[in-house]
C-alpha cells in the first residue's frame, strides 16, 4: 500500500489531483481529519486534531464532499483513507485538560466518558500512556457507550466509500493484554472487511507491544513489526514536519532528502506513506513514480 498524505486539503484540491495521484503510483490518499473542531475558520494545522464530535464535516470537507471524493477515486482505482481522532477532544482556553464548551453536549454530560485530568508523565510507562491524558482532554475509549459512539462514526465513514482508516494517537489506547478490549471491540464491529487500518504508534521500541497492535491494525511508525507487511513506514509525517516539539524532527530536512529517504524505503517495505508538504509538489516527482513502478513489478515477479 503506497499512501499519499494530503492533510488539510480541501475537497476541490483533492478531486483535482486524484488522476495525478494514481498516475504517480499511489494506491490511496489519506485525508482529514474530517471531524468538526472547536473553532470555526481555524488556520493552525493542529486544530484539526482538537475535535468536538464524532461526525463528518469541517471547513475542509463535508460529508457530501467525502462521498464525491470516494466516488471519483473509485473511478481511478484509488482508495480513500481518513484520519480519525478518537482518543481526545479540543480543549478549553483556561484549562488544556478541560473539554471545550463546543464539544458535543452528549459527551460533556457524561463524566464517565472522560479520563481523569492527569497528564502522561512517563511515555515509557504503558499504564501511564494508556490511562492518562496526552495534553488534551482524554476520552475514556474503554467505556462501552463511548465505543458505540466511535463505532457508529467509523461505520458512517465506511458508508461514504472510505476504504482505510488511520487512528491518531493509537499508542495511547491500550491492548487486550493490558486489560483493555477497545481494539477487538472496534475492529470486529466495522461493517466492512478488507479495509486498510493503521494506527499511529510513535517512539515505541517494545517489540511485544508492536506485535500485539499488529494483530488488529497496521503499525504506523518508525519500527517494523516481525511481520513487515503489518508496518507502515514513512520518511516524514505531518507531525515530524510541522510540530514545534521534539516530534518535529524533519522540519530542517530538505524536500530532496525526504524524497531520497522515501524512495529507498519503498524498495524494502510493502506499505509506505509520503507526506505532501504544504505548497510543495515533491510528491509529483518522476523519482516517486519510477520507484513505485519498479517496486510493483518486483512484487508481481516474486508472487
Amino acid at each position: 500500500m503506497r499512501i499519499l498524505h494530503l492533510q488539510n486539503w480541501n475537497a476541490d484540491a483533492i478531486k483535482e489531483n486524484i488522476p495525478v495521484i494514481k498516475e504517480q503510483g499511489f494506491d490511496a490518499c489519506l485525508i482529514g481529519p474530517v471531524q468538526p473542531v472547536k473553532e470555526d475558520g481555524y488556520k493552525e494545522w493542529w486544530m484539526s486534531y482538537q475535535i468536538t464530535d464524532f461526525k463528518i464535516g469541517n471547513i475542509y470537507i463535508s460529508k457530501e464532499d467525502l462521498i464525491s471524493i470516494c466516488e471519483l477515486a473509485h473511478q481511478y482505482q484509488l482508495d480513500v483513507h481518513v484520519d480519525t481522532v478518537l482518543n481526545h477532544t479540543g480543549a478549553s482556553l483556561e484549562d488544556p485538560l478541560k473539554p471545550h464548551p463546543n464539544v458535543n453536549p452528549i459527551l460533556l454530560s457524561h463524566p464517565e466518558y472522560w479520563k481523569e485530568k492527569i497528564n502522561v508523565s512517563n511515555w515509557d510507562d504503558r499504564k501511564d500512556v494508556t490511562t492518562n491524558c496526552m495534553g488534551l482532554p482524554g476520552l475514556n475509549v474503554y467505556h462501552p457507550e463511548m465505543q458505540k459512539i466511535i463505532t457508529n462514526f467509523l461505520n458512517e465513514l465506511i458508508d461514504t466509500g472510505v476504504m482505510g482508516l488511520r487512528f491518531d494517537a493509537a499508542k495511547s489506547i491500550g491492548l487486550p493484554s493490558e486489560g483493555y478490549d477497545f481494539w477487538p471491540n472496534i475492529i470486529y464491529c466495522l461493517k466492512k472487511w478488507g479495509l486498510f487500518l493503521y494506527g499511529e504508534i510513535l517512539f515505541e521500541n517494545n517489540q511485544q507491544i508492536l506485535e500485539e497492535y499488529a494483530k488488529y491494525i497496521n503499525v504506523l511508525g518508525s519500527y517494523v513489526a516481525n511481520n513487515p507487511d503489518r508496518s507502515v513506514l514513512f520518511a516524514e509525517s505531518h507531525d515530524s514536519f510541522l510540530s514545534k516539539t521534539k516530534l518535529g524532527y524533519t522540519k530542517d530536512k530538505s524536500s530532496e532528502q525526504v524524497l531520497n529517504e522515501y524512495c529507498a524505503m519503498v524498495w524494502h517495505h510493502l506499505n509506505t506513506l509520503f507526506y505532501a508538504r504544504p505548497f510543495d509538489d515533491t510528491w509529483k516527482r518522476k523519482e516517486i513514480k519510477d520507484v513505485h513502478d519498479h517496486a510493483l513489478k518486483r512484487t508481481k515477479k516474486i508472487a
